[in-house]
């Protein structure tokens, strides 16, 4: 239940529910087409180069964290942020666009149906970053601190049992001799463009909180270089950095689908039971990891992301070494650390740079934060260059000791209040 207190701002409830329908609705669309499996999967039935494998993370990436800090730059002094918030909602409906191009033939032409794919890939991941930056800023003035935990806790519960039935759908869709290829990810990907409908209309309904006038100091502040709160805030540097190793998951995400169809002989539609076993950890996630941010703060949110990431390399190692039946037979617990790491991402990570970042150059932090992480663009193409030349427990190897690196850092973050 909702309870409105002089604390909250004005049109509290609205916003909750609103903001919580967006975030609902988003992961669930997600689930359908995750980048960490569905996609991985669909490109592989056009072409078994693992560098295209990983060219999905390196578009994703790229064009979703590098366009932010000029979007930042364009927003951090403007008092309303949501006309730049609603601007980017178009691209969610991309994915229709390949659904119809699946459809139409395009699948039986592997190059020209690769290059729409990946533009309308790069374009959907676009339109997402510019809504990213005003997201953020708008959800930290209008949810606060300690319900932003509940919020994001929630709309991950619900979207994790969710996407269950997104995952048994998946697999039902891609096993069924009546859905053949490509109609079967026509199908997944139509799918995902109906469940954006509800996030498209809630973000448009969302009453942004009129902002404070800015003092005279925070418009000085605004007018600094971009690059400003990477030089002068040291526990923004330590973010930084923390963040930045434990994104180096991203060097064996795309490949665990591989991995499980070539080397350990799982067949194809074990997609769903992926999809499945990651938002069902997303939503136990959502529930613990929003209750941990709201009593003791986002840090400790961050270090459990951090252990849950560790967990997903060094488990699909150990399945490779091992090779006995049970374990091969509980490889999507690979995807269960995945989820919980991802739960994390925003209830931890995030969450902790919105109450570390002053209020007057919050989109400033955001949009740099991000760009920054720009550099792991080219990290899932550079694990399917490391995988073509050495081999798959090389590759979880060398992933396991980046984050293990991260993790240390992650444990000597400050605790954010200190900062507020």
């Amino acid at each position: 239940m909702l309870t409105k207190s002089p604390q909250h701002p004005p049109n509290y409830r609205w916003n909750f529910t609103v903001i919580l329908i967006d975030a609902t609705c988003f992961g669930v669309a997600f689930a359908f087409f995750d980048p960490n499996s569905v996609l991985p999967s669909f490109v592989r039935q056009f072409t078994n180069s693992s560098l295209v494998v990983g060219l999905i993370g390196t578009v994703f990436n790229g064009f979703w964290l590098l366009p932010q800090l000029v979007t930042a730059r364009l927003i951090v002094d403007k008092p309303r942020k949501k006309p730049y918030m609603v601007t980017g909602i178009w691209g969610r409906a991309l994915f229709l666009g390949i659904a119809l191009a699946l459809w139409a033939g395009l699948g039986n032409h592997p190059t020209a149906m690769m290059v729409l794919f990946f533009s309308f890939l790069a374009l959907f991941a676009f339109s997402d970053s510019v809504t990213a930056v005003a997201w953020f800023d708008i959800m930290a003035k209008a949810i606060p601190v300690k319900q932003r935990g509940r919020l994001l806790g929630t709309a991950q519960l619900i979207s994790g049992v969710a996407g269950l039935g997104v995952g048994v759908a998946v697999a039902a869709i891609l096993s069924n001799p009546r859905l053949p290829f490509p109609s079967n990810y026509a199908l997944i990907f139509a799918l995902a463009s109906v469940v954006f409908i509800p996030s498209i209309i809630a973000l448009r309904s969302v009453r942004e909180p009129l902002a404070d006038a800015p003092s005279e100091k925070a418009e000085k502040r605004q007018k600094d270089g971009l690059l400003t709160p990477l030089r002068e805030d040291p526990l923004f540097r330590r973010w930084v950095v923390a963040r930045l190793l434990i994104g180096m998951i991203g060097l064996a995400i795309p490949f665990y689908v591989g991995h499980a169809v070539d080397v350990l002989g799982l067949p194809v539609s074990i997609v769903g039971s992926f999809v499945a076993a990651q938002t069902l950890a997303k939503a136990l996630g959502g529930v613990v990891f929003g209750l941990v941010s709201d009593r003791w703060g986002p840090r400790f949110v961050i270090r459990m992301g951090g252990i849950a990431a560790m967990g997903s390399p060094l488990f699909a190692m150990i399945v490779h070494f091992a090779g006995s039946d049970w374990l091969v037979g509980v490889y999507p617990f690979v995807y269960v650390m995945l989820g919980f790491m991802q739960s994390s991402w925003v209830l931890g990570f995030f969450n902790y740079l919105l109450e570390i970042a002053p209020a007057d150059r919050r989109p400033m932090y955001v949009g740099l934060g991000n760009t920054v992480m720009g550099v792991m663009t080219l990290v899932p193409t550079l694990g399917g260059w490391l995988l073509q030349s050495t081999s798959y427990t090389v590759l979880f190897g060398i992933t396991s000791a980046f984050l293990a690196v991260g993790l240390v850092l992650v444990f000597t973050l400050e605790p954010s209040e200190r900062r507020g």
